[in-house]
């Protein structure tokens, strides 16, 4: 509420340029301070430097007034530092400002071009074009369908073909037979009995043993009787 009657100034419109020129120029003049800090300081150094050396040669007034101009030296240096304290949260607010207005700006940019897209439809419209387009699909599959018929099944009866099959495979199979029993039989390879292995009885060749008595030993010339007796011995054991 304005107490002296007097109408509030119309905010002042602004953009993007201007918020960067204006934090541009914000950081030149923190440029400005942080050199003019930096020579005060040296300043400082002297008027130190410049007391020392008075205290030195018993010149007490001019240390004194050197130590006074350096406490007037760094009470500048602490305005100095608060200006430049102020003038950076300017800065910072200013960059977040101009990130906030980027934002909202898209956002509303967003905003307006969704409305002007729903301008153009709307559920009923949406509804009407998915029932169009399901018409639509049917009607492709029908036509589909009917393209894909074949054409002439009337001039075929199905039976008379299946029993044409039935003959050709009859007739494939006697030509098969017929030219099975054309065909001579393989001859058999003559067949060789396996020999048995040589063993060590069959390289050595003996006379077999007569299989039947020996009767009628005659002995020519004189024999005794114990020669007799021992051929009638021999002749029983080879008998056995």
């Amino acid at each position: 509420m304005n107490l002296f009657g007097r109408k509030a100034a119309a905010p002042v419109k602004t953009g993007p340029a201007e918020t960067a020129e204006t934090i541009r120029k914000l950081r030149e003049q923190l440029d400005i301070l942080e050199k003019r800090e930096s020579h005060i300081e040296k300043k400082i150094e002297a008027q130190l430097e410049e007391a020392k050396k008075k205290s030195a040669a018993k010149d007490k007034r001019g240390a004194i007034f050197c130590l006074k101009r350096k406490k007037m030296y760094e009470s500048e240096i602490e305005k100095l530092q608060g200006a430049r304290m102020t003038l950076e949260t300017q800065v910072m607010t200013l960059e977040s400002t101009q990130v906030n207005m980027q934002t909202f700006t898209a956002l509303r940019t967003g905003a307006n071009q969704m409305k002007a897209i729903h301008g153009q439809m709307n559920v009923d419209s949406v509804d009407d074009i998915m029932d169009d387009i399901q018409e639509e699909m049917a009607t492709a599959d029908e036509i589909g369908r009917a393209i894909s018929q074949p054409l002439g099944n009337a001039l075929y009866d199905d039976d008379e073909l299946a029993a044409e099959l039935d003959m050709l495979v009859e007739e494939d199979l006697e030509k098969q037979l017929d030219a099975a029993h054309q065909q001579p039989a393989p001859a058999q390879p003559a067949r060789v009995p396996a020999q048995a292995p040589a063993t060590a009885a069959s390289m050595f060749t003996f006379p077999e043993a007569p299989s039947h008595a020996v009767t009628n030993i005659k002995v020519s010339g004189k024999a005794d009787a114990d020669e007799l007796e021992e051929l009638r011995r021999l002749e029983a054991s080879m008998a056995m």
